[in-house]
């Protein structure tokens, strides 16, 4: 019995799916059974499991370059066709995505309605976690620092006093 290759044991594996609607071309659709808990597919091949999106973008199209990752045109996870995946850096890939990143970043007004895309409106700063900046509103940044000042400076407030007669003669 002749052993298959692992380009036929790819292509048996892969099930048509729909056709997002930005392109023109079906999902081939990974099984779920082999799917990683991220929920990318995964392929065995010589010894160990392989991203099996990226195996079938590079049998198709040559070896992604250093310093990028496959991003899914499509939005599924599942899918290895090689033409909805596209070479892209992380930050775009990321940005590209519906993570909480990627929300913020497209958001144009903060929680209080401020204009984000006004500069004299927002702050960027450069803490280690975000090496490319991470956006601050100035008015809700004055406002979040004021309210703990508030407390302190509020007028005291002056307690009631009894008197006491059989004190106060004397």
């Amino acid at each position: 019995m002749a052993r298959s290759t692992p380009a036929e044991r790819f292509a048996a594996k892969t099930t048509t799916g729909p056709v997002p609607a930005a392109l023109s071309t079906p999902c081939r659709l990974w099984p779920e059974t082999a799917l990683d808990r991220d929920g990318y597919g995964r392929f065995w091949l010589d010894g160990r499991y392989v991203p099996a999106h990226r195996y079938g973008y590079e049998q198709a199209r040559g070896p992604v370059g250093a310093g990028l990752e496959l991003d899914h045109l499509c939005s599924v996870r599942r899918c290895v066709a090689d033409d909805h995946l596209e070479p892209v850096d992380h930050r775009t890939n990321v940005l590209r995505s519906t993570g909480p990143s990627a929300v913020n970043a497209r958001r144009k007004r903060c929680v209080n309605g401020h204009d984000l895309t006004d500069p004299a409106v927002v702050h960027i700063s450069y803490p280690p976690s975000h090496p490319n900046g991470m956006r601050k509103c100035r008015a809700c940044a004055r406002d979040r620092a004021r309210r703990p000042r508030e407390q302190q400076l509020a007028p005291v407030a002056q307690l009631p006093t009894v008197n006491h007669p059989e004190r106060t003669a004397a």
